[in-house]
């Protein structure tokens, strides 16, 4: 058996979880796309396929929309700007 003709169990939340947290805009649609297989393995009454179907939500936002930084205060003070002084003549 090949890896690519391997059947992946459905991880578990915690699983998912680490995932999905670690996703970035540039990569979310590759995690979603995983995601996505996942849920269409399962059939329509499946406990798991709501969460699976929400992180695929989160994950199209995260892509499409991008993240916001925290706004952390900065530790150290603005450097001053760049002054190119003028050339002599």
């Amino acid at each position: 058996m090949t890896v690519i003709e391997h059947v992946y169990d459905i991880p578990s939340d915690d699983e998912l979880a680490q995932l999905v947290g670690a996703a970035t805009p540039h990569f979310a649609l590759q995690i979603r796309d995983r995601v996505a297989k996942l849920a269409a393995a399962l059939p329509e009454d499946h406990p798991r396929r709501p969460a699976l179907l929400a992180h695929i939500a989160h994950l199209e936002d995260l892509a499409f929309r991008g993240e916001a930084g925290a706004g952390a205060p900065q530790d150290l003070p603005p450097l001053p700007s760049l002054v190119v002084p003028a050339e002599p003549g």
